[in-house]
């Protein structure tokens, strides 16, 4: 007998106004797959129902393509006119270069791709941010994305997509709408699946964010920070959107 699963909300909000209708929101891998070609095929496995219903996709916000020039103490990266829809005014609001002394290597450019939205949920739940390991998508990129791992409900961070370039020779092409990593969430209770929900950006969320906001980047007490952070939550900061 298989085990049964509890559901937990997770909420997904967008956190740029201007544009937000462009962007495809989070989903569950489970969403998106193919119809089984017959009841031995591999989505019928429970195995793989359960992964794949448990793993959140984040698809890419917009359409850009890089080109790495290595020709002087450090690569310098460019944009590509063909293949990026977004405009040369817009691209610092979605992408950032890392200077290179925040690089784990001297020869392979690390950049921050800015992404429209986080997570945010009231139960006890820690995320890992990890390349789409099941997306053909993955084999394309000339590196790799960085993965990483937080406390959820004590930091509903802004999502952003690291990535480290090790093949000079190829571009870098991101395409609107195909995943750029997965979010695995892992809650008190091992079989609990996040049931992914629109959050409403309400005042306390606001104003909690607020008091994480670039944390990183002020003190490297970070332990401390979500031991405060735990002391100021509000016992809910997910409220979701209802529409009529």
């Amino acid at each position: 007998m298989y085990e049964t699963h509890s559901e937990i909300p997770v909420g997904w909000c967008c956190d740029r106004e201007e544009g937000a209708f462009a962007f495809e929101p989070p989903r569950t891998v489970f969403s998106r797959r193919a119809r089984p070609l017959s009841t031995r095929s591999v989505q019928n496995c429970p195995a793989v129902n359960d992964l794949e219903r448990h793993l959140i996709e984040i698809p890419a916000p917009v359409s850009i393509r890089l080109r790495a020039v290595d020709e002087g103490d450090a690569p310098e990266i460019f944009v590509v006119p063909a293949g990026t829809t977004v405009e040369d005014d817009r691209i610092g609001s979605f992408l950032v270069i890392e200077p290179v002394e925040r690089w784990r290597d001297p020869r392979r450019p690390m950049l921050q791709l800015k992404l429209p939205f986080f997570l945010v949920t009231d139960a006890p739940c820690h995320v890992t941010q990890v390349p789409p390991f099941l997306d053909p998508v993955i084999r394309q990129w000339p590196g790799t994305m960085t993965a990483g791992r937080f406390a959820l409900h004590l930091w509903p961070r802004s999502l952003q997509w690291p990535f480290e370039w090790d093949d000079l020779s190829e571009d870098l092409v991101i395409r609107a709408g195909e995943p750029l990593c997965y979010l695995q969430c892992a809650f008190d209770d091992p079989a609990a699946r996040p049931a992914l929900v629109e959050a409403e950006l309400t005042p306390e969320l606001t104003e909690y964010r607020a008091g994480m906001e670039a944390v990183g980047e002020i003190t490297d007490d970070i332990a401390g920070v979500m031991a405060e952070a735990a002391r100021r939550r509000p016992a809910t900061l997910l409220t979701p959107v209802r529409r009529d």
